[in-house]
């Protein structure tokens, strides 16, 4: 691994982001070399002219422009695409950075300096609008919690570099030298976001959503934002403003009370921002992210005003008529206040917005920079300039009104807080609510195929029977439902000891919708069961089921199980071959299915269930947006390691990760050894097929073969019998083993003889994979459709199909070729690894062309009854059927296009 991968990995920047991220980066420390630069020039100005009376002055000054500037961006947020209101921004910075060069260099009478502190103050917003405006579209939300600390470090740099200048400064003939240099500094930021903007697709595009449940009242949106996120947010920023304002002032004026030499107040003042800025710095690079990570959003969003009241708190308990001391105080208090500010909450802050759509993103973040925090400047000035003059005014004033504002931020927060997260939910839900998930009704007693109210055993077991017909299945649901409780003891008896596993799915489905506490304790039962299949079967009946509180400890060990399991086979998926290791990461994906069904019966299910299609979406945003709503709502531990199983790291990477949450593995048997002896139970026919193939048993180990050689899984058989055919000629010892733990060894291998397919069932799983029908789907997937695959032969010019019969088959060609006709024109050929007659699966509409061999044919045929019932268990049969012929009209759609009309020569 290089310096460079190291450093990346160290903050959090992954692959492809580098060039983004050090772009950003760079953006920003050139706009805070010229901001700092214009604020240095401002605080020498005002710290010579009576700070007390006019900083409060610039203050307020300072507010009133930046609401103006404010109001102006947001105008034209509105009228311009952001990359050109981006450039234009920034040109106006510049433009504004030389007039205040010239402010500096003609006049230093407390009217300049005023108007510098308002103009410092009005590119900083300006700024800030800008750089964070491009940064919201171009980062999606969990880019936005690992990066905005790194990017926003851009700035402390240059900050320390103002300090530095601060302490070079003699005299105010060396001001109009900073204002040049900040004039320059933006210059070369104007390269720079022109070289971020031509490296991505810039434009807040508008995301259709749902409307939301409570939205802001439309005649406030433009004050208050479009969603209650956005007023609590800005209320809480126009709060810490004042406060930071207040802060500020005091730091200032102690500074000019213990120090009337203007060279040691720069002094003074240089060293502590150059400290805070480092401090900050080193913080947002490499703490940042990982507080985040461990604390949590809500912690972290709070600990800035935790923070403030205990350092005002000490006020009380200090004293402060001691000049040291106060000096002390202040400037700690300040040192605190910035670098909590700059490393943990504008980083936190800006990353609330980040679930909202894009415009409301921009509109946002305009509200609260050039509205609300403008508001909180001037709160705080007025209240530092009002508040002295007030007869009896006490010393401890602001502290008091600081110490008000910041309960009110606290309370303010938790508000955002719980406001984010159901932004976080609403981005996620559809846009057309179908209407809440509701089981389905069972059947009325009143109807027509209405049974008894009880029936025998035996008839219960008969329509237990019916379930696993197409014919009869909804039939016998009816009755099954219409029994009610009467039929749980025959339920639960199919459930605990039924070896087919698609008929303990149907059943587990009657004991969900029955709804009744008998049947729920079935299904929980079932879910206990060691057989992950029954497990999944369970929890999918489970879903539309209300939790249990006293479940809870149930399903958190179940959860922990999972993620035990998920740790065994990332470990063995970092050493297995690539074979193996295909099916441990389709078996990955199957245990965080489990995961989260599991987590919707410990967390509101509704939120998990957007979570889930989530994280399953093509789109960046809605993938962050899912992830981001879990790590808020589920246990730590879990979250961390589905976050892990849901990114594209190396396996050992993920199985280091386990090992943190989990613990580490103690002595753990090899995957394979694994795979073989749990089986079935834990792992598809076709991973356990795959880990056969691999596996080289010993003289204590080979028992665990006899469950394979009578499983119900013809590609488990298959490769349970080859193995013991090689063991028979290699390793006789260990046959005679298998063989005296099977006394009708003879007539098993009979058996498997007489029913083994003229092309095995492996074969099989590759000529499907070698269809572009199924080309894309896992072999773990392919392998449920083998049982239903059957093989058919045709001879040369005999007819599959005629055209207006109709069709309930698809055809998988696996030799020969076959000619498809409308009455004598030859439409097509087909040969090895072709289909035809797919539409057959979805309908069963006539068939619009004939089907003949052209020469000998050998085929399967899927019928659609059967393949109804794999698609109802695997949807990802379903999507690529729909993908391939999606494909196929397009095509055929192409083809019918007219050609373009070409004028004449």
């Amino acid at each position: 691994m290089t310096i460079t991968e190291r450093g990346k990995r160290l903050l959090g920047v992954r692959t492809g982001e580098g060039r983004t991220v050090w772009l950003f980066f760079l953006h920003n420390c050139l706009l805070g070399v010229g901001a700092v630069l214009v604020y240095v020039a401002a605080n020498v100005l005002l710290l010579e002219n009576n700070p007390e009376r006019n900083l409060p002055l610039a203050y307020g000054a300072a507010a009133l422009a930046m609401l103006a500037a404010g109001q102006l961006y947001g105008r034209f947020e509105h009228h311009w695409p952001l990359p050109k209101l981006a450039v234009r921004v920034l040109l106006a910075a510049v433009v504004l950075a030389g007039v205040l060069g010239v402010l500096v260099a003609t006049g230093h009478s407390v009217a300049s300096a005023v108007a510098v502190m308002a103009g410092y103050r009005v590119i900083y917003l300006l700024t800030s609008l800008e750089f964070w405006g491009v940064a919201a579209v171009v980062f999606d939300v969990r880019q936005s919690k690992r990066l905005f600390g790194v990017i926003s470090a851009g700035d402390m740099p240059a900050k320390m570099l103002g300090a530095v200048l601060a302490l070079a400064i003699r005299g105010n003939a060396d001001l109009p030298w900073l204002l040049g240099m900040a004039f320059g500094a933006y210059l070369a930021a104007l390269l720079a976001l022109r070289a971020t903007l031509g490296a991505h697709a810039v434009a807040a595009a508008p995301a259709p959503r749902r409307a939301r449940e409570q939205a802001v009242a439309p005649g406030l949106r433009r004050w208050l934002g479009e969603s209650r996120l956005v007023t609590t947010l800005c209320l809480s920023l126009l709060g810490l403003a004042a406060v930071t304002t207040g802060i500020e002032y005091l730091f200032f004026v102690n500074v000019k009370h213990r120090f009337h030499d203007e060279a040691a107040i720069m002094r003074y003042v240089g060293t502590v921002l150059g400290c805070t800025y480092l401090l900050a710095l080193v913080f947002k690079l490499l703490l940042s992210q990982r507080t985040l990570d461990r604390l949590g959003v809500r912690r972290v969003l709070l600990a800035l005003p935790v923070a403030l009241l205990s350092g005002l708190a000490l006020y009380v308990s200090l004293d402060l008529a001691n000049a040291g001391t106060a000096l002390r105080y202040f400037c700690g208090l300040y040192l605190g206040l910035e670098v909590l500010r700059r490393a943990v909450f504008d980083p936190v802050f800006l990353l609330l917005f980040q679930p909202l759509s894009p415009p409301e993103r921009l509109q946002a973040h305009t509200l609260a920079k050039g509205l609300y925090e403008p508001l909180g400047l001037a709160l705080g000035g007025g209240l530092l300039f009002a508040l002295p003059a007030l007869p009896g005014s006490h010393p401890g004033a602001p502290f008091a009104w600081m110490g008000l504002l910041l309960l009110g931020v606290l309370l303010l927060l938790g508000r955002t807080y719980r406001q984010y997260v159901a932004e976080l939910q609403h981005a996620l839900r559809p846009r057309f609510a179908p209407g809440e998930d509701e089981a389905p009704a069972a059947g009325r007693p009143g109807s027509a195929l209405a049974p008894p109210v009880t029936a025998s055993p035996d008839e219960i077991r008969r329509l237990v029977t019916e379930l696993g017909r197409k014919a009869g299945r909804a039939a016998a649901t009816q009755h099954l439902l219409h029994l009610g409780e009467a039929a749980l003891p025959t339920l639960a008896n199919v459930l605990s000891a039924e070896p087919d596993q698609a008929l303990v799915r149907r059943v587990a489905q009657v004991c969900g919708r029955l709804r009744t506490a008998a049947s729920h304790q079935l299904l929980v039962a079932l879910a206990r069961q060691p057989h992950l299949f029954r497990r999944e079967a369970a929890m999918r009946a489970l879903r539309h089921a209300d939790a249990e509180q006293h479940e809870a400890p149930l399903f958190q060990a179940l959860v922990r199980e999972e993620l035990h399991l998920a740790q065994l086979l990332l470990h063995g998926q970092a050493t297995a071959g690539p074979a193996l290791a295909g099916c441990l990461d389709y078996e990955l994906a199957r245990a965080q299915q489990r995961v989260f069904a599991l987590l919707g019966q410990l967390h509101a299910p509704q939120l998990i269930a957007d979570a889930q299609r989530g994280v399953a979406h093509a789109a960046r945003e809605r993938q962050a947006n899912a992830l981001e709503i879990l790590d808020n709502s589920i246990a730590r531990p879990t979250y961390l390691g589905l976050q892990a199983l849901l990114t594209q790291d190396p396996p050992a990477e993920k199985a280091g990760i386990f090992d943190r949450l989990l613990g580490p593995l103690l002595a753990p048997a090899p995957v394979v050894e694994t795979i073989v002896t749990r089986g079935e139970t834990a792992f598809s026919d076709w991973t356990v097929r795959v880990a056969l193939e691999q596996w080289q048993p010993t003289a204590s180990s080979v028992a665990a073969l006899s469950p394979h050689l009578r499983s119900p899984s013809p590609l488990v058989r298959e490769s349970a019998f080859a193995l013991l055919a090689r063991l028979a000629a290699r390793q006789p010892a260990l046959y005679r083993l298998v063989e005296a733990a099977h006394q009708p060894l003879n007539q098993l291998l009979m058996s498997h003889t007489a029913t083994t397919s003229s092309i095995g069932a492996a074969e099989q799983v590759r000529v499907l994979q070698q269809t572009a029908l199924f080309a894309q789907t896992a072999a773990n997937v392919l392998s449920s459709i083998v049982p239903i695959m059957h093989e058919v032969r045709f001879a040369a010019g005999e007819q599959i199909f005629a055209k207006g019969e109709l069709g309930a088959s698809l055809f998988i060609i696996h030799e020969g070729q076959v000619g498809i006709f409308n009455g004598s024109q030859q439409l097509a050929t087909f040969g090895n690894g072709d289909f035809f007659g797919e539409l057959a699966l979805l309908d069963t509409e006539p068939r619009s062309a004939s089907a003949v061999a052209q020469d000998a044919v050998t085929a399967f045929r899927l019928d659609q009854e059967d393949f109804y019932d794999v698609m109802e268990e695997r949807g990802e049969v379903l999507r690529n059927i729909v993908r391939v012929l999606c494909q196929r009209l397009r095509r055929q759609n192409e083809a019918r296009a007219p050609a373009p009309v070409q004028a004449p020569a």
